[in-house]
Formats: structure tokens, sequence, C-alpha cells
């Protein structure tokens, strides 16, 4: 072998190396892209049901201050009337899990945390949560 023929070689594994070290973080990259695309979606999802879980509770303190009593629930939506109720201890929406919590401050006021969790995964060990605290008060008093 001469040393034309072993430089070939050595450029051609060297080549070949650099290509496919090139092709492995192309292909990582779009999946990294992917899975960050889906994380933001399921974070914008959750911020949406935590914020809905707010205007629900104030919706039913407009109807009816004394209906917030203190305790975790779930929301729900009546189908006679089409009003916000509170039931359970959580509601699911599409995997996300959505808890309201309420609390006496004094006899005029509540605080309310609107708290939803989900895996970003469903393999995933881990779960993601995004919560909202507001005060809601008598304002009809």
């Amino acid at each position: 072998m001469n040393k034309k023929n072993g430089f070939l070689i050595i450029e051609t594994l060297l080549s070949s190396a650099l290509l496919g070290i090139i092709v492995v973080v192309c292909v990582g990259s779009i999946i990294y892209s992917q899975q960050s695309a889906v994380a933001a979606g399921n974070m914008s999802r959750a911020v949406f049901l935590a914020q809905a879980g707010i205007e629900a509770v104030r919706n039913i303190r407009d109807e009816s201050f004394y209906n917030l009593q203190d305790g975790t629930y779930g929301l729900f939506i009546s189908e006679t009337g089409n009003k916000w109720i509170l039931t359970g201890n959580s509601d699911v929406t599409d995997g996300f899990v959505r808890q309201i919590e309420i609390s006496s401050i004094d006899s005029n006021k509540k605080l309310i945390t609107s708290t939803v969790t989900w895996q970003e995964t469903p393999t995933s060990p881990y779960s993601r949560e995004v919560v909202f605290t507001t005060e809601l008060t008598n304002w009809k008093q």
C-alpha cells in the first residue's frame, strides 16, 4: 500500500465520521424542537385551564358568595342553566387535572387557588403544575 492510498482511506474515514456527526446533530435538533413545541403547547393549555378555573369560581361567586364553601373541588358545567358547579375534588380535561381550593380569609373574603397538573409524556414519571391564586370578596354586601 502506498502513501496516496493510505491518505485516501484516512480522508474517507474522517469524512464519513464528520457526516455521521452532522446527521446525528440534525436529527437530535429536530426531535428536541418537537418536544419543546409539545411542552410549550401543554403549558399554554394548563395556563388556560387554570385561568378558566378562577373565572368559573368568580361566576359562582357572582351568583351567590355563599356558594363558595371551603374545600377542594372540580368544576362542571350544568346542562340546565349552563352554569358552573363545584363538584368532586377535581376535574380532568384531556389529561390535565384541575383542582379548585377555596379557603376563608374572613367572613367576606375567600382565597381561591386553581391548580392544573399534567404529565409531559404518558411514560414520564414527573408531572408539571400551574397554580393561580386570587382573593374574592362578597362584593354584594
